[in-house]
């Protein structure tokens, strides 16, 4: 299957591998390539034509997918479902330039970004999808929140000794980064309403409301002044007698 309608310079491989299709006698290898046919005319149709392009030969396929890593991502999830019927795919994804060049077998993919989804799918053997970092960081930038879900795993080298850092694919990982955030949040709250309640009874001469000041002033009543003694009213005459 070839479609060579538009060529990207950056694209989302995903490449599709059978696990080992060689040591497979030959007529299972026709079922199995049958199958893997079969699974690209189910998923192909929903990506637009001009956005991708798709080559696959004996026991593996490549799709490119151009400027949109979360449906390369999406199409990997879904391709990896044929795996419940025996199909044995492990899928590698990668972010890089392609393109296509003629050879004696005819056209096929050729760049960077192929060879490192090759790479890669040739590791996926206790994880059955895996994606590079390139991938990643493509994925967060174009569509910030679904790199959640790939996590990291063990680094791999290949025959040259040149190391990749990996990550499987982990469908649970958002679900949890979204309950660790609602913890989060709600810790800081109880933390705030902690802390207001401890200023409000430790810290000494706490400045009066505003509405203090321009409130009406308390009237105190006076005081009733005591009244004079009386005088005697016989004392003048005894003082003159």
């Amino acid at each position: 299957m070839t479609d060579t309608e538009h060529l990207p310079v950056l694209s989302s491989v995903v490449l599709l591998r059978l696990i080992d299709y060689a040591k497979r006698p030959v007529s299972e290898q026709a079922r199995l390539n049958a199958q893997l046919d079969t699974v690209l005319a189910m998923l192909l149709p929903d990506m637009p034509a001009q956005t991708r392009i798709v080559l696959s030969g004996n026991g593996s396929a490549a799709v490119a997918v151009l400027n949109n890593p979360l449906a390369a991502l999406v199409f990997a999830e879904r391709a990896l479902r044929a795996n419940d019927s025996g199909l044995d795919l492990c899928i590698g994804i990668d972010h890089g330039p392609v393109e296509i060049v003629s050879s004696d077998s005819g056209e096929i993919l050729a760049g960077d970004g192929v060879a490192t989804a090759s790479v890669i799918a040739a590791f996926s053997t206790n994880n059955p999808l895996l994606a590079s970092q390139n991938f990643r960081t493509a994925l967060a930038q174009m569509s910030p929140g679904a790199e959640s879900r790939l996590v990291p795993t063990a680094n791999f080298s290949d025959a040259g000794l040149r190391t990749y850092n990996v990550f499987s694919l982990d469908p649970l990982a958002p679900g949890r980064r979204r309950r660790r955030l609602m913890m989060l949040g709600a810790g800081l709250v109880v933390l705030l309403l902690l802390s207001a309640t401890t200023a409000r009874y430790t810290l000494p001469n706490r400045p009066q409301p505003l509405a203090d000041y321009f409130s009406t002033p308390e009237v105190i009543p006076e005081r009733p002044k005591p009244a004079p003694p009386k005088k005697a009213p016989y004392g003048n005459f005894w003082k003159n007698w």
